[in-house]
């Protein structure tokens, strides 16, 4: 009964079936894949809510000044709720960074670097633009800071002595999907 099976011209034949087989039913779906279109679901009418649709992850709130620690002497730091800016996938925080002095003059690009090295000191990470191999390649305002919770970035428009300093706090970990 099984002497049929183990003849070699038995073997191909089954081989051979077996892969028009697989190629048929392969090209089937991809045929039906292709035919179709995708419908959108309506949107929910008012007073039902969307069961069984996925939801947008909700982005994670923007860090708080005090994740950015004490101020480098003789600066302050400053932000208000309206300095959050959110979209569907992060929110940040604009941080202005001001003389504590009034009427001292001190340039955007000076202030960040003081911010940067005080951050440096704090142990934060310094994140380097890519491409980039050694900190000394690039300024250090061009450059990211973390503290594997908060990511700092330069936000500001360097101008001339009178422009304000602008960091922007945002998170380094994505919202869980």
């Amino acid at each position: 009964m099984l002497t049929p099976l183990r003849s070699k011209k038995m073997m191909i034949f089954l081989s051979v079936v077996v892969v028009v087989a697989l190629v048929l039913t392969g090209g089937i779906g991809l045929f039906r894949a292709l035919s179709t279109n995708p419908v959108a679901a309506p949107p929910p009418q008012d007073g039902q809510e969307g069961h069984g649709q996925e939801e947008a992850p909700e982005p994670l709130e923007a860090p708080e000044v005090d994740a950015l620690g004490q101020a480098p002497a003789g600066l302050s730091y400053t932000s208000d709720d309206e300095d959050v800016h959110c979209n569907p996938a992060e929110c940040v925080r604009l941080v202005q960074v001001l003389p504590e002095e009034e009427g001292a003059e001190v340039g955007s690009e000076k202030t960040i670097e003081q911010v940067y090295d005080h951050l440096l000191d704090q142990d934060w990470g310094q994140l380097l633009p890519e491409g980039v191999e050694e900190p000394a390649d690039v300024p250090l305002g061009e450059t990211m800071m973390t503290d594997g919770d908060v990511l700092v970035a330069d936000s500001s428009e360097h101008g001339g002595s009178d422009s304000v300093a602008v960091l922007m706090l945002g998170n380094a970990n994505q919202p869980a999907s």
